[in-house]
């Protein structure tokens, strides 16, 4: 099997895992990418194809976004974009790296014991404040993982699953929030770095196998049973924090 054959087939699996869950294209995806393009190419070129995915998916499911949730994560993302691009400037990538680890890793688990616990979303209105609060941090943490490791999904996924939020709606909201970060993470690299040829001729080269693994994963979404989509959530968050956690052992310090 040619190289180009195994990336086309890792294209379609990683836009099957984002469309029934939410997230998974990009940290299924981007590894490949970065052994055959130019980091900022591979970058740029997942982004572009977790945003199609995100645009053709977000209007067919509008109906089950949660708004109140959405607008806080939003917010927080614009911030974080910000926060993100300039810590790119100033930081080295390794400290950013490891930021992303021990956020993502604190978020995990007190995502585990709300599943745990059944939570659900039954917070007396007074503690409303508080709650628009913690969407508000979780989006600037999704914003901020989206300028410097194109990852804003899965902080926002916790955030709304420990809410206690069904998977179809945690699924909206994410490619919803994915719309716009996607979209402002693409232009903050854009300015910074560029767009070459090859990006816009790999993003049409890939084209095909993604949109194969959207309709797929359309197909199976709505029979995907709440403690699966919860198993592989889980699985895709530990990976993340997997691949985080190998890259900061393999950096050169």
């Amino acid at each position: 099997m040619s190289m180009e054959m195994l990336i086309l087939m890792v294209c379609f699996l990683g836009a099957l895992v984002q469309t029934t869950t939410g997230l998974g294209f990009g940290l299924i995806v981007a590894p490949m990418l970065l052994v055959f393009h130019e980091p900022v190419d591979a970058i740029q070129i997942t982004g572009t194809l977790t945003l199609i995915l995100a645009g053709v998916i977000t209007p067919f499911v509008r109906g089950h976004i949660v708004p109140k949730e959405l607008a806080g994560l939003a917010t927080g993302s614009g911030i974080g974009l910000l926060l993100g691009s300039g810590l790119l400037l100033v930081l080295p990538i390794t400290g950013i790296r490891l930021a992303a680890l021990v956020a993502l890793g604190y978020s995990l688990v007190r995502y585990v014991n709300a599943l745990m616990r059944s939570a659900a979303p039954t917070a007396p209105e007074e503690t409303q404040p508080s709650r628009s609060l913690a969407g508000l941090m979780y989006g600037m943490g999704s914003g901020a993982m989206s300028a410097t490791l194109a990852m804003p999904g899965p902080l926002a996924l916790i955030f709304l699953r420990s809410r206690g939020h069904a998977p179809d709606r945690v699924r909206a909201t994410v490619f919803a929030l994915m719309v716009g970060s996607y979209s402002g993470m693409l232009i903050i690299s854009v300015l910074l770095s560029g767009l070459s040829q090859n990006v816009l001729d790999s993003v049409v080269f890939y084209l095909a196998p993604t949109f194969g693994g959207l309709v797929v994963g359309q197909f199976l979404v709505n029979r995907l049973p709440t403690l699966l989509f919860d198993l592989i959530t889980t699985l895709l968050m530990l990976s993340t924090l997997a691949v985080l956690g190998l890259k900061i052992i393999n950096a050169d310090f």
